[in-house]
């Protein structure tokens, strides 16, 4: 057996010309060792089959490769390169097209990686989940929370095995801290318990993980912070002053590195949740305003999990209530929460998607756009090709020949895609708005991404043209007859069908992302937001609020006595926030008398008798509060159509009616006094929030609405009296109108990528199609002079190549239309307020493409039919 397998290994390295005789005295040592009684026979063989494994007797297992014939090698980059400085500019289409590809292709995936890469980079990540709230009336999904109950985390990791670990936090909202003797206003603020920070398993400069938020009144910075508030100087120990909700001095205990920015909880400062000891525990299981997370057992069955969370549900909340417990894994909240009180705007895995799609297009158009060009120009390479097989050439040959063109073409596109990439990359993170690509250089995965798609765009772009052209007969050369190949015209027709359904898919949803979202921002919301300016008011302290009224009071005198200053209103909440903004009831509502008691989220507003007045929200019935009468309106309550929607009520009087909250038939009633019409708060992604809305005369936030002719002077005249009456307060404002903008940031941010990029892949289009053209005109050189002889005007001429373009304009449309239609209207379903499918925009992007086209035609068509037909003819 050894010996058999040391002849086929001698017999597979062995040098055929040197094999007979060193086999033979192979033989001979065998038979001599045989004879002589040697022990392990076989292997000695085997050993000195092993010994004669040197070069000079190797066989030449290369013989014909390109590796081992160097000057073959040689030969195929030299006639490539002279074959595409010959044609220069075919050269230059497909180097940009590819270029321009793979630099927009690289681009957006850099923007796809970071996004889908939120929240990976915590300690086992794929065990990290979001304690969530569901609220489930009859079997059926209705609100989903962010938030959880502050006591949940610990009592479910003390009842369930497989909950290991979990960790408490609260987004505080911003903070006033003082710095030497400015006030500044921090607003990425947390509070965590002390297990926060070695459960995510942030990397810590110093301090103690374990307990540097335990104590009430610790502070941990990052690594930025610290260096902000202190220089060069060892922050532990040292104090910072929190003025907005403690007023008090907090203790720094650590320092941790800066935070990635893929993480769906951002912060700069961290304040231990001990502060609020005493607001925990009277909240405890009587709301739900917290975030918690758990770490779970690897291989836990999370449905089952979710299933052992209802005893724990009914022992706290109580069977009848219709709140439950899920489970979210923390890598999907960014791209697959659209749950209330998020803690920050969730991004769009929709978008993301889309966008992948986009990528993948705009470098399939590249790579066809080579393989077109290749193929059409099979009749110049036709005598080459029969000139290589006369003299002995073979199809592996010729195929090498022209994979190595397209190897060129690509690494070529690939080094000038590098300097695009470096070049618009600063514009490229301000259009995403993160900087996610600093150098290109330096980001070791964007370089393997432009190696690898290097190499599989040459054999994507190379294989078919090389194959193609291989496979010409000699005598079909010497005949003529591939000029009429129907095979290469229907590919190169097919692929420019493609091409032209891809750009019309692509201008189309760039064009209805963009009208969605400008629908959004120009749509009605209820209000009037215009030269209306928010801030939060100074926060009060437990025990003075008759002494905060009364300041709040004359601050809001103040600024009416200003001629640029119209009105003055106070609100729990500003319009334009996010969904973690507004406070809300989930224990359940009923009308006293017209209704059953509704299991489902009920917002809650307070505001003062200006709110109304000074957005210019509509009263469809009743009045507005008084502020003079306490008595009554202490207990009334306004509420919105969707609210009565929310009952089937908005034909019914309501007025004078009492509204009942929780299940306790002795709670509180409240008097409608008032119906308005629907005032949207937050994004018009949303519905309208069922809200109701409660008095008191000062809010935590004031709105002024300014005169139009004095914002400037009126801004002044706020900043001063401001910095008057509360000088230990930063004052940070914005106008309303801008927070609405800002609720949009993501899908405009979408509809500009998207606008770009499709308009790269319309580019690389239409360079493709200006190539193809070029050629073909070219080709058809000849029946043009014949035409033009015979009576043809140009413009005749050039109807004869816009007939055909059309015809496949016809057929991409076919294609495309569909795609546009399910593709977009999918996407507009995630809108409460949307758009119906806009027919025009398929009118408008088909329009584009034929004008791209017809242009692209007309200026190498009319070139050639203008030409002398003696010079043409004889030219040919």
């Amino acid at each position: 057996m050894i010996k058999r397998a040391a002849d086929q290994l001698f017999k597979w390295f062995c040098h055929p010309d040197f094999y007979p005789d060193i086999k033979g005295d192979l033989e001979e040592l065998y038979q001599d060792h045989r004879e002589n009684g040697s022990r392990f026979v076989q292997l000695r063989y085997l050993l000195d089959v092993m010994l004669l494994f040197r070069i000079s007797l190797l066989r030449p297992i290369l013989k014909n490769s390109i590796i081992k014939d160097l000057d073959m090698f040689r030969n195929y980059f030299k006639i490539s390169f002279r074959n595409l400085m010959k044609h220069k500019g075919y050269t230059v289409i497909n180097v940009i097209g590819v270029a321009v590809g793979l630099a927009a292709f690289l681009l957006i995936n850099q923007y796809i990686r970071f996004e889908r890469s939120y929240d990976s980079f915590h300690r086992n990540p794929e065990n990290i989940f979001r304690l969530t709230t569901d609220q489930i009336v009859d079997g059926q999904l209705g609100t989903r929370d962010a938030m959880s109950f502050n006591p949940s985390g610990k009592i479910i990791t003390e009842e369930i095995p497989e909950v290991n670990a979990h960790t408490l936090t609260y987004n505080i909202g911003s903070q006033t801290i003082r710095k030497d003797e400015s006030l500044i206003n921090e607003e990425s603020v947390k509070m965590t318990d002390e297990y926060f920070i070695d459960f995510f398993g942030y990397n810590v400069i110093s301090g103690d993980p374990k307990t540097m938020l335990e104590e009430p009144n610790s502070i941990v910075l990052t690594e930025s912070k610290a260096r902000f508030y202190f220089g060069n100087e060892e922050p532990v120990g040292k104090t910072l002053h929190l003025y907005s909700s403690f007023d008090e001095d907090f203790k720094v205990t650590g320092v941790i590195r800066d935070i990635p920015l893929n993480t769906h909880f951002k912060f700069d400062i961290l304040i231990s949740i001990a502060s609020i000891k005493d607001v925990l525990e009277r909240e405890s299981w009587n709301s739900f305003n917290y975030y918690t997370y758990l770490r779970i057992d690897e291989g836990t069955d999370i449905a089952m999990l979710e299933e052992k969370l209802i005893p724990i549900k009914n022992k706290y909340l109580n069977e009848e209530s219709s709140l439950f417990f899920n489970l979210q894994p923390v890598q999907e909240i960014h791209l697959n929460s659209s749950m209330t009180f998020e803690i920050e705007e969730s991004g769009s895995r929709d978008a993301i998607n889309f966008l992948e799609i986009i990528s993948i297009f705009i470098l399939v158009i590249a790579w066809v756009n080579y393989v077109n060009l290749s193929t059409a120009k099979a009749v110049d390479r036709a005598k080459e090709v029969g000139l290589r097989k006369v003299i002995g050439a073979g199809k592996k040959q010729l195929r090498i020949q022209f994979l190595v063109e397209a190897f060129l073409i690509n690494v070529i596109g690939a080094f000038v895609a590098l300097i695009i990439a470096q070049v618009v990359a600063p514009a490229f993170n301000s259009l995403v708005d993160t900087p996610i690509l600093i150098g290109v250089w330096k980001e070791l995965t964007f370089l393997k991404l432009l190696g690898l798609f290097t190499i599989v765009g040459t054999v994507i772009s190379g294989f078919y043209p090389a194959i193609f052209l291989s496979n010409f007969k000699i005598i079909s050369v010497l005949k003529g007859k591939f000029r009429n190949s129907k095979g290469g015209v229907g590919l190169r027709k097919g692929l420019v069908v493609l091409q032209f359904a891809t750009s019309i898919v692509l201008i189309a949803c760039t064009l209805i992302v963009i009208s969605q979202v400008g629908y959004m921002k120009s749509m009605d919301k209820g209000m009037n937001t215009e030269q209306v300016v928010a801030f939060s008011n100074p926060e009060t302290m437990p025990g003075d609020d008759d002494k905060y009224e009364e300041t709040m009071g004359v601050f809001k005198d103040r600024l009416l006595q200003e001629s640029s200053i119209i009105s003055v209103a106070s609100s729990s909440i500003i319009p334009g926030g996010e969904s973690d903004e507004i406070w809300s009831t989930s224990g359940g509502v009923k009308i006293i008398g017209l209704t059953d008691r509704l299991e489902a989220t009920t917002y809650i507003q307070i505001v003062d008798d200006q709110y109304f007045e000074l957005l210019d929200i509509s009263f469809i019935d009743g009045r507005n509060f008084i502020k003079d009468n306490l008595l009554d309106d202490t207990t009334a309550v306004i509420v919105n159509q969707a609210f009565l929607d929310r009952f089937n009520l908005a034909d019914q009087n309501v007025l004078n009616e009492k509204i009942q909250f929780g299940r306790d038939p002795e709670g509180d009633k409240y008097t409608i006094i008032g119906v308005i019409k629907d005032a949207n708060r937050t994004t018009l992604k949303k519905s309208t929030e069922p809200t109701c809305y409660f008095f008191d005369r000062v809010q935590i936030n004031s709105l002024v609405k300014l005169s139009p002719k004095n914002v400037a002077t009126g801004l002044e005249r706020i900043d001063e009296v401001w910095g008057e009456m509360f000088p230990t307060a930063t004052l940070e404002y914005s106008f309303i109108d801008d927070r609405f903008d800002h609720l949009y940031r993501e899908d405009r941010r979408f509809g500009a990528v998207f606008s770009v990029f499709s308009g790269f892949a319309l580019l690389v289009a239409v360079l493709g199609l200006f190539g193809l053209i070029s050629f073909i005109a070219s080709q058809r050189t000849k029946e043009v002079g014949v035409r033009k002889v015979l009576g043809a005007s140009a413009p005749h001429i050039v109807g004869l190549f816009y007939r055909e373009f059309l015809l496949l304009i016809g057929i991409a449309t076919i294609i495309g239309v569909p795609i546009v239609f399910f593709g977009m209207s999918s996407w507009l379903d995630n809108y409460a307020y949307r758009i119906d499918f806009p027919w025009f925009v398929i009118v408008i992007s088909l329009a584009v493409v034929v004008i791209c086209s017809l242009i692209t035609v007309s200026a190498r068509v009319l070139k050639v039919a203008a030409m002398n037909p003696a010079k043409t003819l004889k030219y040919e």
